[in-house]
């Protein structure tokens, strides 16, 4: 890629981006081969794993036999209501994991050879190969690509609405094009509302490129407010729900949202870390909501201190070699992250490397590109380790059950057969944090105990009413405990169940205890569990 060094990269000339040349290509033989890489990886395992609780949350509102009406849940739904349009008819043809996650999947696999489209326009053929091999790879897109929710199309689209960004700079705006830009960009946040992020990100670039008169103007005003407006009604939405008044620096931010996930400086490196190498590389999820997270970390960082050079080592090729293209992924990377930034230290949203996902692909690229501007001998050792490590994480991923979501599958299949085992097929349930989850799965018990909008427990007293709340009138319960940080992060509501009763035939599953409880008569005068 030729570039102008008599000008500075930070403040590129008018026809910076204009090249009516045909892009080059990848070639398809790679094309081909990395694409069906990409397939693999997010085909496999598709529904080994039991649900996680937000593709429950598509369920939920797409279920069949509920009298649901589409264009209601379609209109309410301010996360992801393209995604229910898709799963909605294949969930009437078969009620499964697979018709959940399908279309997640398709996505994941699509997006690659759009990207190669995109990546050829901005970094040189070496680097858009290695960027696009890394997101075959990707174990944070693989995770997003097997998850009924919209993240992999808000990534899909995403790349979409950059390619057509791009055409309209190199061959000058079109109507047609002008029209796919903002269908691509209504699209990415009919995937996910943080689509909008992406929207400001391409707005603000726009006078980087200076578009020449009235008419090409005009044609970029299509474009990007074509595509706000198609968000408009579920963007209108979105402000009553979440506090926006809060961005103003008069404004009270109220409590801390999600606890101790609120904004800190540290999720800005874990995000990052999460980007290349995905859950699945070092402490597990389950792990890092202990109270002691330094405990946790400290026997992973040989590893992550491995896993961070050659990111760093990527970063260090871009900043020794600056491009005007590099000026732009830049751009369209930080914008998102500083406004999520803004939005969770406000308390307006919590921080989670999702919401920033459509910055992806341009971390892809900037790293790809400082990876292969490296000394020859380093680039490669570099990309080797980088693909090394990521591939690690996908075995570990589809492999290790530490890393796996928790199987609260196993535990409604455990408590079926024990209970068709004992002749009593309908005892209540209690399943905090997972409940609608545990419904899926277990579509026969009438009497599952949710536990929602409890605080978490932070004393035995609080332990003890919620016991006494929850299994009043039920002289004996099955209890499925998931994801116990959010009700019972200090670990106090078993003593609370033994206290009130006895507790047998405890079964641990991956990230899910199962156990019966029954309760102590009142007048035997027994004083523990035994």
């Amino acid at each position: 890629m030729n570039e102008d060094l008599r000008h500075s990269p930070l403040v590129p000339p008018a026809d910076w981006l204009r090249d009516t040349s045909s892009p080059p290509t990848l070639g398809w033989g790679f094309l081909l081969g990395v694409t069906l890489l990409a397939a693999a990886l997010r085909f496999h395992g598709l529904t080994d794993q039991s649900l996680w609780v937000d593709e429950v949350m598509t369920w939920v509102r797409i279920r069949p036999g509920a009298g649901l009406v589409l264009f209601e849940q379609l209109r309410d739904n301010i996360q992801g209501p393209l995604y229910l349009a898709v799963v909605w008819p294949l969930v009437r043809l078969a009620d499964s994991e697979l018709m959940l996650r399908l279309p997640a999947a398709v996505a994941g696999v699509l997006v690659v050879p759009l990207f190669a489209r995109v990546a050829t326009r901005l970094v040189d053929v070496r680097a858009a190969r290695l960027a696009v091999l890394l997101l075959a790879i990707n174990p944070f897109h693989i995770w997003y690509s097997q998850e009924a929710r919209g993240y992999a199309f808000l990534v899909l689209f995403t790349v979409a609405a950059a390619w057509c960004w791009l055409e309209m700079v190199r061959r000058g705006p079109t109507p047609r094009l002008a029209l796919l830009l903002a269908l691509s960009l209504a699209t990415a946040v009919w995937s996910n509302m943080s689509g909008v992020f992406l929207w400001i990100a391409l707005a603000l670039t726009v006078p980087g490129i200076r578009p020449a008169g009235r008419r090409e103007w005009g044609l970029w005003a299509l474009g990007l407010g074509g595509g706000l407006l198609a968000a408009l009604p579920w963007l209108g939405q979105a402000a009553g729900i979440w506090a926006v008044d809060r961005i103003l620096p008069s404004a009270a931010t109220g409590e801390a949202l999600r606890g101790a996930t609120t904004f800190s400086p540290v999720v800005l490196p874990y995000t990052l870390y999460t980007f290349w190498y995905g859950f699945s590389l070092g402490p597990s999820l389950r792990e890092l909501h202990v109270v002691d997270r330094l405990t946790v970390i400290g026997p992973w960082l040989p590893l992550l201190a491995w896993a961070a050079i050659p990111l760093v080592l990527g970063l260090v090729g871009v900043l020794r070699r600056w491009r005007r293209r590099t000026t732009l992924l830049v751009v369209w990377t930080v914008v998102p992250w500083v406004i999520l930034a803004l939005l969770a230290m406000r308390n307006i949203k919590p921080w989670n490397a999702r919401y920033v996902a459509m910055t992806l692909p341009w971390i892809l690229l900037l790293i790809a590109q400082g990876t292969v501007l490296l000394p020859r001998k380093l680039g490669v050792a570099s990309a080797v380790v980088l693909c090394s490590l990521m591939l690690v994480s996908v075995f570990g991923y589809h492999g290790l059950e530490r890393y796996a979501k928790a199987d609260v599958r196993g535990a409604a299949a455990l408590v079926a057969t024990r209970g068709a085992a004992s002749g009593a097929t309908d005892q209540p349930v209690l399943v905090p944090s997972v409940t609608d989850v545990y419904r899926y799965y277990d579509r026969t018990t009438s009497d599952v105990i949710a536990s929602w909008r409890v605080p978490p427990l932070r004393d035995a007293g609080a332990a003890d009413r919620f016991v006494a709340t929850h299994l009043e009138g039920r002289d004996r319960a099955w209890v499925v405990l998931a994801r116990e940080w959010f009700l019972d992060p200090r670990g106090l509501l078993l003593p609370a169940l033994e206290r009130a009763g006895r507790i047998k035939d405890e079964t641990c599953l991956t990230g899910v205890r199962v156990f019966h409880w029954t309760r102590r008569p009142p007048d035997t005068g027994e004083t523990d569990g035994n």
